[in-house]
């Protein structure tokens, strides 16, 4: 393929929308669904229902600009001990309002830095998680990982604890864009974790890289892609950098660093993604990739790929309950999202209280375009009519939607073929302004998203 984008294909990239990670989004989660709404759920759990878990330590040693996530930057171990005991308080509390132990299939520690917590923190939280919840049909144990700050007893009690995956932070191994993002992290210094974490049998590494920011180039993005295939991880997640300083006031210091642009990021995204293919990896939804072997492969063969607050998982759970300062848990009912701050959050479960401070129920209209998105994100297709056959609703509601994508035809970005949309369109993140014309709710509000490029 040639390095210069269609430009009409440029028309769709650059306009803002959602990575679909929960439909609705995010912003559209409201203040009227809280903790009695979420207890009633908790409390409607069937026995033989198995649960994921996921945990938010919104903690770091110091500030990456690019950083989009919800964190706090400190080295205090008594601040991170003290949000380490409200954590194990709030899975107490939740897991009072079940009806029976509840049956854990996933565990994802997310962040922040889950490493920021020391080797004794790690060794009480898994303890009580062995507490608290039935591990007997656990299926994985992920952790995402700052290379710089692990320690190799942080290593053992994660291996001692039963941790079968780990997500490393990478981004960039080129020093000047290291230091203009303020991340420095040696290959040598990913090369050694990945070893440690092999030694200890977690032999399951998934990588994060990112193009789109200041310094990189198509070349620079290809050689640090070569770098991280030679260190042989089962998957990679390729992300785009989103320059929202709107939203994250410490991105500002980017502004004036040469972010990339539109169609430049586009060739980045393509050149990296040659040398992942090329290497054997495949590629999976719009962003990541993995050895031929590995359960997301699988599950995306199968049609059992699904996409969550993670990204895309095989973890087939219907509920995902969320602990931790601005956590959000999936229910069958909806979604749920934690007090924000630390100390609300803390203060809190300190009077006894499910930090929820806001959420959303779902209608059998949500449920419909949930669907629709879902499948688009992960398999690039989908029958119109067969979802709403599937879901008893009238596929003839959906005409205005299907009037709006005879635009996309005509850019050449998708092929319709009755009630079936493909994307055609070799950039895959283009899927994401597709899903945008089944959103609903894209016309309410004043939501801020990342542009698709």
């Amino acid at each position: 393929m040639e390095n210069t984008p269609d430009p009409s294909l440029q028309l769709w990239m650059a306009k803002p929308a959602p990575r679909y990670t929960s439909y609705p989004p995010a912003p559209f989660f409201h203040d009227g669904v809280g903790e009695a709404e979420y207890a009633a759920t908790l409390a409607k759990l069937k026995a033989d229902e198995p649960v994921s878990l996921y945990f938010h330590i919104p903690f770091c040693a110091e500030m990456c600009l690019f950083c989009g996530c919800h964190t706090y930057i400190t080295k205090r171990e008594d601040r991170i001990r003290d949000y380490m005991l409200a954590l194990i308080r709030e899975m107490e509390l939740a897991a009072a309002m079940a009806p029976q132990k509840m049956r854990m299939s996933h565990l994802h520690f997310g962040g922040g830095t889950p490493n920021a917590i020391s080797a004794r923190d790690m060794q009480d939280l898994f303890a009580a998680l062995q507490r608290i919840f039935d591990f007997s049909v656990c299926r994985e144990i992920a952790m995402e990982i700052d290379p710089r700050t692990l320690q190799r007893d942080q290593v053992k009690v994660m291996a001692d604890s039963g941790v079968t995956r780990v997500s490393l932070g990478v981004q960039d191994f080129n020093p000047e864009v290291q230091k203009l993002v303020n991340r420095i992290q040696p290959y040598d210094r990913v090369a050694e974790v990945c070893d440690w974490l092999r030694e200890t049998g977690i032999n399951r590494i998934n990588f994060d890289l990112m193009y789109g920011l200041p310094a990189q180039t198509p070349d620079s993005v290809t050689l640090t892609a070569r770098q991280a295939v030679g260190l042989s991880p089962d998957r990679f997640a390729l992300f785009s950098y989103a320059h929202v300083p709107q939203m994250r006031p410490h991105q500002k210091a980017l502004n004036d660093k040469g972010i990339a642009g539109d169609e430049e990021r586009l060739v980045m995204e393509r050149a990296a993604r040659d040398v992942l293919n090329d290497a054997g990896y495949l590629s999976i939804g719009m962003d990541h990739f993995a050895k031929a072997e590995d359960h997301l492969a699988k599950a995306q063969s199968d049609k059992t790929m699904r996409r969550n607050f993670q990204g895309y998982t095989d973890d087939d759970a219907q509920t995902m309950i969320a602990f931790g300062a601005s956590a959000i848990g999936q229910t069958r009912d909806g979604f749920v999202q934690n007090q924000k701050e630390t100390r609300a959050y803390q203060a809190a479960i300190a009077e006894g209280h499910l930090p929820i401070i806001r959420g959303y129920q779902l209608t059998p209209e949500d449920r419909v375009r949930s669907a629709i998105i879902e499948q688009l994100m992960c398999y690039f297709t989908c029958d119109i009519a067969a979802i709403c056959a599937a879901h008893g609703w009238n596929a003839e509601s959906f005409a205005p939607e299907m009037e709006r994508l005879k635009a996309f035809e005509e850019a050449g970005l998708i092929a319709r073929t009755g009630p079936t949309i493909t994307l055609t369109s070799p950039y895959r993140q283009a899927i994401r302004s597709v899903a945008h014309v089944f959103d609903a709710h894209a016309a309410k509000g004043s939501a801020t998203y990342s542009r698709v490029a």
